[in-house]
């Protein structure tokens, strides 16, 4: 298959989201075969296939919607499947082909905004909504037929307070539907009777966190923030008439309970992340046991289940499903899921250009390899290969290692990273890694040097490698930079890195000596205190850390950047920005405060200092240019781009931006940078006008792009990834234009070649009568000879098969003659052709010699002749599908 691209028009880009979806937002659900697991991504449903974990479709609505809040199949209608807006628009997709069945507005009051949505049965459902800045929960049952409401449950006052768990079950044969709010109260709603209604205390005074209900059975299990699961049994509409069993194993507060399809065991998952199933049937032997799945990659959110497996939804942006017997069958991994901690101390993003796939920030202590060409996550690559620090009861969100930086040589061979811990507490802890490439294991990468306080506990800002990958920077905020060479061992031959020297542009080390992370590291005032507990009972005071922590997928705000560095002490003058080394590996580019420094690479001395006034406060990011534009280097302030000459040393041109990334291609001379308004311009050192612009690619408001890199594109063409949020993955790359067409091999412009010369540009559709001007039998043997001449000319590989090549070619070439034959020999060889028949011509019979007259008769006998078999060849193809393939190679 042929594709052909006009390249006359200007390329057209589009900007496209590649990664980095919230799948846990929502509670998954099963499908009633058991085969896939429906899992909602904002406003789209899709489909993984639980044996292989590859999303097999994607189901949309017809309408537009914001977000999607729930999905879910009937009891008694398995071959439809139900889901709820927040808007209220009802959809209802047919699960054979996963077409729109229909669509409707649930008749809210204005302004409500849907949060839940639970069927009863196959024609009702129960919805919980909300009004902006209402202090109560809207709670109402509406028919699925025709978008009514049945009955609205005003007298069941359900606070807003941010947290909310639903689930429906069976009391005395009615439906009712009971929900938690995060305080000390469950609430019970009979769905039937709405008299019937009642709220249960926590026995122990503390808040709720979720609820569960048995399937068949008066039963409603109960999770709180102390780690208790609480089984109620019995009357839930009277107080007095329940019963209470506690089920503790959980030391920190659970955040999903369910019970399993048949009511027999009870799942329940947490910040430990540790899913745990307790037998809560009447198994008399059994009776409270408990089996457990630790280790589990992220905290468990939500747990959904069928009658053979359980899919649990984790905060590192993943879905785990496991087997009946608690064993892991396949992980469902999207990009995201970093914690805020990470997020507060940025994360990387480079392109592995041999793998085509992009290095990025991931779970604690992990990066991700996300494949650019099929959309997933290849690997997770265990960067500081340390157990998770256990949380307690007084810090529900310890500090653990994080990874900082990263870079990845040109040539692909060569990975460094650095990572960071400070809680205020410990001595801080930071190293830096330089990682192989290695192909043949089950990782990418494996270790092959580890620096531990490389830069004295305080944390790398900036990492830059040569595009050989034996050179690399690194620069920390303890006011240098220092300089690492890859070197062999002479007798081991063991590649490993050591530091040649560390290089600083202030008066002396007496300010580095003196630095406060040496001497007063201690900061007892991030613990929290006396008031440790109270998220337990109280949800009103302070801040609501177990909401956050329901959330913390999306939280940006649970760490503060100043305390991850507490004790260290910055001095703007003198504090690191980025580093770069230049395409040949001669220089040094660093940023010190305000002064754009450069370095002899070999002498490591210093080289001279650039400044301009704009250039203050602080420098931020700094690159150099490749192939023509080598002598250039680009650097970005707070509000300026400027790119300096290396061959002047003077400012070739600046403009004011308010920069937020900075990229450079290590294949071509195009630089990028990305503003905090989201605006993209791609340009060259030459100029200061871009070849590429976009403005406003995403709403500032509601995250700004902080990481972009380079991709392999064809030609001229740019392929830009960028990093919002520290999790979503765009890409700026060329639109698939309606320009591109197939083509039909015959109409093909293959490039000429000895065989092209036997075969014509133009074929003629009916056979034409031979003009007074035709060439002799002498002037057609001289071109059929030239002709053969160039085809045995060329080369071997250019030859046809030969069983393509006619039998009269092959006789010629090999030097065969023939024998003249008679006359009446030659009448009787076209008497007997078996493509002539009665009806086309007419029989002459010839007696004697052969006249003039008849030679003219035979003549037109053979134009018939031919004339039909033109019309044979017009109808059937000329070259077999087969010989096509040999031929052509296509």
């Amino acid at each position: 298959m042929v594709v052909k691209k006009d390249n006359s028009s200007v390329t057209k880009y589009d900007f496209n989201r590649k990664a980095g979806k919230s799948i846990i937002n929502r509670k998954p659900t099963f499908s009633p075969d058991g085969e896939s697991v429906v899992v909602i991504v904002e406003n789209v449903v899709r489909v993984y296939n639980i044996q292989t974990g590859d999303c097999s479709r994607i189901l949309e609505t017809e309408e537009t919607v914001k977000e999607l809040v729930s999905v879910q199949f009937p009891e008694n209608d398995p071959y439809n499947l139900y889901g709820c807006s927040d808007g209220g628009q009802l959809t209802v997709w047919t699960w054979g082909n996963g077409a729109v069945l229909r669509e409707m507005q649930l008749k809210l009051p204005a302004g409500m905004t849907v949060i839940t949505c639970d069927m009863t049965d196959n024609n009702d459902c129960v919805v919980t909504a909300m009004k902006k800045n209402s202090k109560m929960l809207f709670l109402a049952s509406f028919s699925m037929k025709t978008g009514e409401i049945i009955y609205e449950y005003k007298a069941t006052n359900v606070p807003n307070n941010g947290i909310l768990s639903t689930a429906i079950g069976v009391c005395d044969g009615d439906k009712y539907i009971a929900l938690c709010n995060g305080t000390k109260c469950l609430f019970i709603q009979n769905l039937i009777q709405p008299h019937l209604r009642a709220e249960i205390i926590n026995h122990n005074q503390l808040r709720i966190l979720s609820v569960s209900a048995h399937p068949t059975e008066s039963c409603v299990a109960i999770a709180d923030t102390l780690g208790r699961i609480t089984l109620i049994r019995g009357y839930l509409y009277s107080y007095a008439n329940l019963s209470r069993e506690v089920l503790h194993w959980h030391f920190l507060p659970p955040f999903a309970t369910c019970f399993s399809q048949e009511g027999s065991y009870l799942l329940t998952g947490g910040m430990e992340k540790v899913l745990v199933k307790w037998t809560a049937g009447a198994l008399a032997s059994k009776q409270n046991e408990k089996s457990l799945l630790p280790r589990l990659p992220g905290m468990v959110r939500y747990i959904a289940t069928n009658n053979s497996h359980t899919v649990l939804s984790l905060s590192n942006n993943s879905l785990v499903i496991v087997s009946g017997q608690l064993r892991v069958v396949t992980t469902i991994l999207e990009c995201g899921g970093l914690s805020p901690a990470a997020r507060a101390l940025g994360s990387a993003l480079v392109y592995h250009r041999p793998m085509g796939a992009l290095l990025l920030g991931g779970r604690t202590g992990h990066l991700q390899l996300f494949s650019t060409s099929t959309n997933k996550v290849l690997y997770n690559i265990d960067i500081t290969q340390m157990n998770h620090i256990p949380p307690s009861r007084e810090n529900l969100l310890p500090l653990e290692m994080e990874v900082t930086c990263a870079a990845v040589s040109a040539d692909g061979a060569w990975l460094v990273t650095s990572e960071y811990r400070n809680d205020g507490v410990m001595f801080p802890e930071e190293r830096l890694k330089f990682w192989a490439l290695d192909t043949s294991g089950g990782s990418p990468f494996v270790l092959n040097t580890c620096v531990p306080l490389s830069h004295g506990g305080c944390q790398i800002v900036s990492l830059a490698l040569n595009n050989k990958g034996d050179f690399c920077i690194s620069a920390g905020l303890d006011t240098k930079f220092r300089v690492w060479k890859r070197s062999t061992d002479s007798h081991s031959k063991k590649v490993s890195w050591k530091c040649l020297t560390a290089c600083y542009y202030s008066s002396g080390v007496g300010a580095s000596l003196a630095h406060e992370i040496l001497n007063n590291f201690k900061n007892s005032d991030f613990t929290e205190g006396k008031d440790a507990h109270t998220y337990m009972t109280d949800e009103k005071r302070g801040k609501e850390i177990v909401q956050k922590l329901m959330n913390i997928h999306k939280e940006d705000s649970l760490v503060d950047p100043k305390s991850l560095n507490s004790g260290v002490k910055r001095n703007d003058e003198y504090d690191m920005g980025g580093v770069a080394i230049s395409q040949d590996g001669s220089l040094i580019a660093a940023w010190f405060g305000c002064k754009l420094t450069l370095w002899d690479t070999h002498a490591c001395t210093l080289r001279t200092s650039l400044s301009h006034p704009a250039m203050r406060p602080k420098g931020l990011q700094v690159t150099f240019g490749h192939d023509d534009a080598a002598h250039y280097v680009v650097c970005t302030t707070q509000n300026c781009v400027a790119v300096w000459s290396l061959l002047s040393l003077t400012m070739k041109w600046l403009v004011p931006l308010q920069p937020s990334c900075l990229t450079a291609d290590p294949f071509s001379n195009k630089i990028a940078v990305v503003t905090v308004t989201n605006d993209v311009f791609v340009f060259t050192p030459h100029s200061s006008t871009p070849i590429l612009a976009h403005k406003k690619l995403l709403t500032p408001e509601t995250g700004v792009i902080k990481q972009c890199a380079f991709g392999a594109a064809s030609g001229e063409d740019v392929r830009l990834y960028m990093m919002r949020n520290d999790s979503e993955i765009y890409c700026l790359e060329p639109e698939q234009s309606s320009d591109v067409q197939l083509e039909v091999i015959s109409r093909r412009r293959l490039p000429a070649s000895t065989f092209s010369a036997l075969l014509a540009e133009t074929r003629l559709s009916a056979v034409q009568a031979r003009g007074a001007a035709e060439l002799s039998h002498l002037d057609t043997d001289a071109l059929g000879k030239t002709a053969i001449i160039q085809f045995l000319s060329g080369a071997p590989h250019m030859m046809p098969p030969v069983s393509l090549l006619s039998t009269s070619f092959l006789e010629h070439i090999s030097g065969r003659q023939e024998s003249k034959q008679t006359d009446e020999e030659q009448i009787q060889v076209m008497e007997v052709d078996g493509d002539s028949s009665e009806d086309d011509e007419p029989t002459q019979t010839t007696n004697g010699t052969y006249s003039p007259k008849k030679v003219e008769l035979w003549t037109n006998n053979y134009d018939a002749v031919k004339e039909k078999r033109l019309k044979k060849i017009y109808k059937e193809p000329l070259l077999e599908s087969q010989i096509t393939l040999s031929l052509f190679g296509t």
